[in-house]
């Protein structure tokens, strides 16, 4: 079965699959069949029968129905791909619709002198990727666009370098699920030979982007019909006390993480304190900004990690047997290290932030 993707051209889209042909070719190779969506205005009940839905760039407004018809879309299992306009119009509503998603479109493009297209900062290279299959072998993209703010539970796919400006920011976003994928730009996909869908890794990115979605309703499918014919396998049972030992050692690798992430967020206090030294007062707030909501995910990160272990295993293990109690020590060491963690990390930014106010005051009256 194909994937459809409904490419909206109802609200003065820059891309579509008619002005990208590099998308175009991706799309057919993939054998996914794009539907273009040209007459308003864009409801639930013209799309739901697709699976995809593709904002390249929206430059008009959607209104209060729309933006609630898409977030229905996504509800029923649907996924939502947006790129930013490179100029975010004032009456601006996308955001009112990613935000209820966890991510906001910044009026802010990224810039990067050190790292760019011969000399052209706003053509920055990013080279700073999560792992995961949106990703997967791909090392550099040639990148123009805004920044993401994103809320904790987002997932960072990639940002700018710490040389850039802002540092450390989010260009491409996604939910945890993966239905709603956030890019900051549009020149990942279109077709300028220096900049566009061929330039870097770019083409592997935007290819990457379909294939997981394709990989994800391909396993939806195959529960579906498993749990139709009765195929669903019973899950295997696990030795209580065989458990309890991997909790011992997952627990030690977590706390390990959290340790490794404090060691990091010492070293960022003195990357700061350097910055504030050089009078860089504006790069050290955005950097503490940013650094601090990376910090602030990846130690939140911890616990929930154990918790998704233990609710894998916790179906497996004889139900007279009370197993989240018998790793009650472990997952409260956890809980620990992950409060030490992050006071540590409130800590660095409240003194940090007074640090910059002070020092921005002292040396503008001198």
């Amino acid at each position: 079965m194909s994937l459809r993707v409904v490419f909206d051209e109802s609200h003065g889209e820059v891309l579509s699959v008619l002005n990208c042909k590099g998308l175009a070719f991706i799309l057919d190779k993939l054998k996914i069949t794009p539907i273009q969506f040209v007459v308003g205005p864009l409801t639930a009940d013209k799309i739901i029968g697709e699976d995809v839905l593709f904002l390249g760039a929206p430059t008009k407004q959607f209104s209060n129905f729309e933006i609630r018809s898409i977030e229905y879309f996504v509800s029923q299992r649907k996924y939502l791909i947006i790129a930013c306009p490179l100029s975010i119009p004032s009456d601006f509503t996308l955001n009112e619709l990613v935000r209820n998603f966890g991510m906001q479109f910044e009026h802010l493009i990224v810039q990067d002198k050190a790292h760019n297209l011969d000399g052209a900062m706003y053509f920055p290279i990013i080279k700073d990727f999560a792992k995961d299959i949106i990703t997967q072998e791909v090392k550099e993209l040639l990148y123009s666009g805004t920044c993401i703010r994103v809320s904790t539970e987002i997932k960072v796919l990639a940002a700018s370098d710490k040389d850039a400006e802002p540092p450390y920011a989010p260009v491409i976003a996604a939910t945890q699920d993966g239905r709603v994928i956030c890019i900051g730009g549009t020149t990942l996909f279109q077709d300028d030979k220096r900049y566009g869908i061929k330039a870097k890794n770019n083409i592997r990115l935007v290819a990457n982007i379909f294939r997981s979605i394709m990989q994800q309703q391909t396993h939806f499918m195959k529960e579906q019909q498993e749990v139709k014919e009765g195929k669903v396998q019973k899950l295997r049972s696990v030795d209580p006390k065989k458990a309890k030992r991997y909790f011992e050692k997952f627990t030690q690798l977590v706390i390990a993480d959290l340790k490794g992430i404090a060691d990091k967020i010492d070293a960022l206090f003195k990357e700061i304190s350097d910055l504030i030294t050089a009078r860089k007062f504006s790069l050290a707030d955005e950097t503490l900004k940013t650094q601090y909501q990376k910090y602030k995910l990846l130690s939140e990160g911890a616990y929930n990690k154990l918790q998704e272990k233990l609710d894998d295993f916790s179906p497996r293990i004889d139900n007279n047997i009370d197993f989240p109690a018998m790793i009650k020590d472990l997952t409260d060491d956890v809980l620990v290290v992950e409060s030490e963690t992050l006071s540590k990390l409130d800590m660095i930014r409240f003194n940090l932030a007074n640090q910059i106010t002070t020092e921005k005051i002292r040396h503008s009256k001198a």
